[in-house]
């Protein structure tokens, strides 16, 4: 009997062991998932592309455009259908800008905002896991 309760609480205790740490492992890959596209949307960033220059480059490789966003109006819907659960920071963070469209790269949703002369000036990411998003979109 002592032994099979030895055995139960080895067992449990191995257990939430290899839970906590695959979910360890899965938080550590989510940061470093959203730390990378950060980086390299701001070193995109501070050289000031046009639209079409994103359009092009994510073209070439292969980044999903997903639809582009010029009015006010139909601002929120858009981050929406393609930002979900952070359609709220997306909005926020779009609303000050001309323009906003989003690229689905990966797993990852970039929100790249311009200004009136269609420099980019700003962006946002979002997490498409979840988010039904066509994933065979071609580019402007």
């Amino acid at each position: 009997m002592k032994r099979g309760v030895v055995f139960a609480i080895a067992g449990v205790v191995t257990l939430l062991g290899l839970v906590g740490a695959l979910w360890l492992g899965a938080w550590a890959f989510d940061v470093r998932r959203f730390t990378t596209h950060r980086g390299r949307l701001a070193r995109l960033a501070v050289r000031t592309p046009t639209a079409a220059q994103i359009a092009t480059a994510f073209r070439e490789e292969g980044t999903a455009f997903l639809g582009r966003n010029t009015a006010p109006d139909s601002l929120r819907e858009f981050c929406e259908r393609f930002a979900g659960r952070q359609a709220a920071e997306t909005h926020a963070a779009a609303r000050s800008f001309a323009a906003t469209e989003a690229y689905l790269a990966g797993d990852v949703v970039y929100f790249i905002h311009y200004d009136a002369g269609g420099v980019m000036r700003g962006f946002t990411l979002a997490d498409a896991r979840g988010l039904r998003l066509p994933r065979d979109r071609a580019s402007p």
